[in-house]
């Protein structure tokens, strides 16, 4: 049984818990993070039930703990869900405003640029092409730009996900490589107006882009 070492009014927490609870919630969330990235990155309830209870199986094969799963346990693990988003969105930001050309300016050439780019990426995903011709696109999924993000999200050291728990993500999984599309997507919609404007990278808004980008690989 978990041991509850600290209580306060916030969010559950994992290091208010024994040391044996934190390894397992540690192993688990990994374990969680990983799995909905490979397999369902924007899941509904059931999904996102089944996936909590593979990893926590899969956590208590790897600690040898056998630890109750709580609603206030379950809640830590499944809070990754909006984080893994919001992680890949703040990895991206820069990202794309530097190798796809944008650039932070108030002048109305600079805004009227950002705006072209911007509309020309979006159309037909263009930016998922390394080359584009006005005879035809090459490179398919090969620009820099995805590589770079999903190497800084997921295998960056070996403490990363991608790393300790590979066999999720090697082949790099279609839903990830989704999500990866989905997040560029959000990052470019925030310069449509010509001026970078936060747009929450939610599910409730990009589902639907995000199933679209699963249904092209």
């Amino acid at each position: 049984k978990a041991q509850k070492l600290v209580e306060h009014e916030g969010r559950p927490r994992t290091r208010d818990y024994d040391d044996v609870t934190q390894e397992f919630m540690t192993t688990v969330i990994g374990e969680y993070r990983t799995r909905l990235c490979a397999e369902a990155p924007m899941p509904d309830h059931i999904m996102e039930t089944n996936l909590l209870d593979v990893s926590w199986v899969q956590a208590h094969k790897a600690t040898g703990v056998n630890l109750a799963r709580t609603p206030q346990l379950a809640k830590i693990v499944t809070n990754r869900r909006s984080q893994v988003r919001g992680q890949l969105k703040t990895k991206l930001r820069l990202l794309v405003e530097v190798i796809l050309g944008f650039h932070s300016s108030q002048s109305k050439s600079a805004i009227k640029k950002n705006q072209s780019i911007a509309e020309g990426l979006k159309e037909g995903t263009n930016f998922a092409f390394k080359v584009l011709h006005e005879d035809g696109r090459r490179g398919f999924l090969k620009v820099p730009l995805i590589q770079k993000i999903i190497n800084t999200m997921w295998f960056a050291n070996k403490h990363d996900n991608g790393v300790r728990f590979h066999n999720h993500l090697k082949p790099f999984p279609y839903p990830a490589l989704a999500l990866v599309l989905t997040a560029i997507e959000c990052c470019i919609d925030e310069w449509m107006t010509g001026m970078q404007t936060d747009i929450p990278f939610t599910i409730q808004e990009y589902c639907g882009t995000y199933k679209s980008h699963l249904k092209c690989l």
